[in-house]
């Protein structure tokens, strides 16, 4: 079969007129998301990038030796089926002077999806066609006229890129709720995780283990004074008033002790790899919650260069 005519089962609609209204099957986009579970984003964090890898299912690529990384402009009402944290990318940066090549449709899929590769180079290998997205004949459309980006939303798109993703270039780290019982990787314990108690554990590896790379992709772009982005502030309020709570019996360390920022680090670790019961031991040494909060917080404006974090502070 032509690749022309397995595109064309794929087709956008028309954009809609409306500028509050968006047809499903023509839905403008402009970002496109890695998602993943919490042990995976960690890794990417410490390589400082999504590391592209072979292609393995049953695709036209899996027999070229073409490393790609994986992209998709889907969104999850279900929940997801990747994991939990979804690192966005801007689309135009992530295509700017790239070709695209239709690689395959994937009927079994439910709903069907298609696959389309994103690479600087003329001719990739196999024999994939070029795919024109200024002509809307596929399940992505790019309107010159409106600058605008469509794509048909009544299918799952899969972008493949055929080089890692940088840390660098991607636009924010946000935090989805798991699928209740579908997920791509077999067994999964992560199966119907809401997104803030992932994000939480993420969260606390980061601060615990002192990984400083992409701590920007936390906050709220070009914002000045630094604030969190909703997501993050979720998942922080989560980890802090449910998982390092004080157990309310007096301990000795207050916040102003020298070794409080060790033991907060410390906290924060242990919160990333789980055990609540010597985590209330350990939230017991500060004298009381106040102390503990403010131990805390300060870890936490400390690692993300905040000025301050009052949101935590104030929490119930």
């Amino acid at each position: 079969m032509k690749a022309e005519s397995e595109w064309a089962k794929y087709k956008v609609g028309v954009p809609s007129n409306n500028p509050n209204w968006s047809n499903d099957d023509c839905r403008p986009f402009d970002t496109v998301s890695h998602v993943c579970h919490v042990k995976d984003a960690y890794r990417i964090f410490e390589d400082g990038k999504i590391r592209s890898s072979l292609v393995w299912d049953e695709s036209r690529l899996k027999n070229s030796r073409t490393c790609v990384a994986w992209v998709s402009p889907n969104t999850w009402a279900p929940g997801s089926i990747f994991g939990n944290i979804t690192f966005e990318f801007d689309w135009r940066r992530l295509v700017d002077e790239k070709n695209l090549f239709w690689v395959e449709g994937v009927d079994y899929y439910s709903p069907p999806a298609y696959r389309i590769l994103v690479t600087d180079k003329e001719k990739p290998l196999g024999k994939l066609q070029a795919y024109e997205p200024r002509r809307r004949t596929g399940p992505v459309y790019y309107d010159p006229g409106k600058d605008t980006w469509y794509r048909n939303g009544r299918f799952n798109g899969e972008f493949l890129v055929d080089s890692d993703l940088s840390l660098e270039d991607c636009a924010r780290v946000a935090f989805v709720d798991h699928h209740e019982t579908i997920c791509k990787r077999k067994p999964c314990v992560y199966l119907g995780q809401k997104g803030n108690v992932a994000g939480a554990q993420l969260l606390a590896m980061l601060i615990g283990n002192r990984m400083c790379n992409g701590r920007s992709l936390f906050l709220v772009r070009r914002k000045r004074p630094k604030v969190f982005h909703e997501d993050t502030e979720n998942a922080l309020s989560y980890l802090v008033r449910r998982i390092l709570r004080h157990p309310n019996h007096r301990g000795l360390i207050t916040a102003k002790n020298p070794v409080a920022q060790y033991l907060a680090t410390a906290l924060f670790a242990r919160a990333g790899v789980g055990g609540e019961r010597g985590l209330a031991r350990l939230c017991g040494i500060f004298v009381d919650k106040h102390e503990l909060r403010t131990a805390l917080v300060r870890r936490v404006t400390r690692h993300f260069g905040l000025k301050s974090c009052p949101q935590l502070q104030d929490l119930p």
